[in-house]
């Protein structure tokens, strides 16, 4: 039995900051056999890991709570989705993953908080985060509360978002304020984006960038790529030999549910000159804090 198929009895927390390689980093969780825990349900109401939300966003998390008549904590407990808080209770979160099976990975946004590793140690859980420039996700995130593409419902600022210019559109992202359609309040980017970095250096989080996980066909290095696979071995406690080494050229996959360009540099063409300066001044200071060139 190899090193991977011993270990498939745990379970995967993939963390992100939205917009940021969610799904390049499942595709290379997946070179070590891991699967998306809803892949294989061919009826969801019929099977126990059903309770689980598909996704731990705003969305799917609101459904999930709807289907067991629970009540979202407004004011504490574990945050669910970055641009607004929407508050679980430890205890259900707990209740959710521990219905995933063993060798399956679920995907979410949760800001950095202390609750989450008592939650994921309890159950066995591996937490494994990514993150990206933070120019590179603005650039990103617009065109997707426009369009989802194949994820399985609209954005839930879509009908917000939809009416603004793109200048506004930017401002909105950036300085956050209330949705009227979705009936929130959006945070602004850098207290979203802090709240992410947050989990850098955090005790049990292997902390990744897109930059480094993406390799050339992204515009990055595939010695870079290797690397983060390695790390990514070491912390699951795999070997990582030349049949693994094999599937790393499978991570970047232009046919993910959410891929839009997927190339490091492409926000510097994503939006017009005036707008890419904008964001190059909001987000000197993030930069700066996560250790991106302040190009």
């Amino acid at each position: 039995m190899s090193d991977v198929t011993m270990k498939l009895k745990e379970r995967i927390f993939i963390n992100s900051l939205p917009k940021s390689g969610t799904h390049l980093l499942a595709k290379a969780i997946e070179i070590f056999g891991y699967e998306e825990h809803f892949s294989d349900r061919p009826n969801l109401e019929d099977n126990s890991e059903s309770i689980t939300p598909i996704l731990l966003n705003r969305r799917e998390v609101i459904k999930a709570l709807k289907k067991e008549n629970l009540t979202p904590n407004l004011n504490e407990g574990i945050s669910i989705g970055a641009l607004t808080d929407l508050f679980v209770e430890p205890s259900i979160l707990q209740h959710w993953l521990e219905a995933i099976a063993p060798g399956k990975y679920i995907l979410g946004h949760i800001p950095q908080t202390s609750l989450l590793h008592p939650v994921l140690e309890a159950i066995g859980c591996h937490h494994v985060f990514i993150i990206r420039d933070p120019r590179a996700v603005i650039a990103s995130s617009i065109p997707f509360f426009l369009d989802t593409g194949k994820m399985p419902a609209r954005h839930f600022l879509e009908e917000d978002i939809k009416p603004l210019s793109p200048s506004d559109r930017v401002d909105f992202v950036l300085e956050g304020g209330y949705a009227k359609n979705a009936g929130i309040t959006i945070k602004s980017f850098a207290e979203v984006y802090r709240s992410m970095l947050a989990w850098r250096d955090r005790p049990g989080c292997l902390f990744l960038h897109f930059e480094d996980l993406v390799g050339e066909g992204g515009g990055g290095s595939n010695e870079k790529q290797m690397q983060a696979i390695e790390r990514i071995a070491l912390y699951l406690g795999v070997s990582f030999g030349d049949r693994l080494a094999a599937k790393v050229k499978e991570i970047y996959n232009p046919n993910s549910r959410t891929f839009r360009k997927g190339q490091i540099d492409s926000w510097k063409t994503s939006l017009d000159a005036e707008l890419v300066q904008r964001l190059i001044e909001y987000c000197h200071p993030l930069c700066l804090e996560a250790g991106y060139p302040n190009l």
